[in-house]
């Protein structure tokens, strides 16, 4: 058999699934490395890894991890996509799992991530914690030994079959509601910037908006969460700790896995719903964007 031969034709989540419980299971450098990536607590002791979890009644945990931190139990729910697309409310459903694992005294503590292909990570909008494939496929490449290359290969036969067969379906539902957000916006709150919708998939629910005058930051108006925020891309923790010093008592400083924001509330907003009857919500959003805006322009000088 040729050596170029990739030893398989396709990999299926369940696959990835299997690889991922391994390595949860067996290698705590790995525990370690992937809780320090997504930004969770510090890994200190395994507790345990299964697959295929359903609780409550609210569906299925692909991954379900579970380690001590600092003298806590942590859950880690794991979503892991490969090309199917969220079911409806999915991610919602994870969210509801997390907060019964901890209502119900399961753990101190619950998380809810995401791993996936890059550009399935990056065209979502509803896990802010996430690990792509790649970025797996490349920590394996770097141990360099054998079974780990062969392991780092399986991820990027994983990536390119998304990568070359990602097309995102149009939703008109949702198109059509961007597109009145957009108008409303343009006519009313004319120095946040926000690119006109083309195609618009079922599940996108973050618009992107921006301030030229502001380099480096992002405003999202995150409709379902009911959040607000300003996320600094890449900006020093010098910078972070200035704004903790500034903040206004209800702003919040929120941390993510590479970048953080501060957030403001604001009310809940249905995508798939009529536009105009959730514009008093809608606007009251807005005017927390703008709030943002004009704050960190005022404070620059300070940061």
């Amino acid at each position: 058999m040729e050596e170029t031969v990739i030893p398989v034709e396709s990999i299926r989540e369940r696959d990835v699934d299997l690889i991922l419980l391994e390595e949860l299971s067996v290698d705590f450098v790995f525990c370690e490395w992937i809780t320090r990536e997504l930004g969770l607590p510090v890994f200190e002791n395994f507790f345990g890894a299964w697959r295929s979890i359903s609780d409550y009644g609210l569906g299925e945990t692909d991954i379900l991890f579970s380690y001590e931190s600092n003298n806590k139990k942590i859950y880690v729910l794991i979503e892991n996509k490969l090309d199917a697309s969220f079911q409806d409310e999915q991610y919602q459903r994870y969210m509801l799992r997390a907060e019964n694992y901890i209502k119900n005294n399961q753990c101190d503590e619950a998380y809810s991530v995401l791993i996936a292909p890059k550009i399935y990570c990056e065209n979502q909008t509803y896990f802010e914690r996430y690990m792509t494939y790649e970025e797996i496929s490349s920590r394996f490449e770097k141990l360099s030994s054998k079974r780990n290359l062969f392991k780092s290969q399986l991820f990027k036969i994983a990536s390119e079959k998304l990568r070359r067969g990602y097309q995102p379906i149009n939703s008109e539902i949702v198109q059509k509601f961007w597109s009145s957000y957009w108008e409303y916006k343009n006519e009313n709150y004319p120095n946040l910037k926000m690119k006109k919708p083309g195609i618009v998939p079922l599940n996108s629910d973050w618009p992107m908006l921006y301030d030229d005058n502001l380099k480096g930051v992002v405003f999202y108006h995150k409709w379902y969460r009911g959040t607000t925020d300003v996320t600094f891309k890449s900006f020093p923790d010098s910078v972070k700790y200035k704004i903790q010093e500034i903040l206004p008592e209800d702003f919040e400083l929120i941390e993510h896995r590479k970048n953080f924001s501060v957030r403001l509330l604001s009310d809940k907003v249905n995508r798939k719903e009529d536009f105009q009857g959730q514009l008093d919500k809608i606007k009251s959003g807005l005017d927390n964007l703008e709030k943002l805006r004009v704050w960190l322009i005022e404070n620059s000088p300070n940061i």
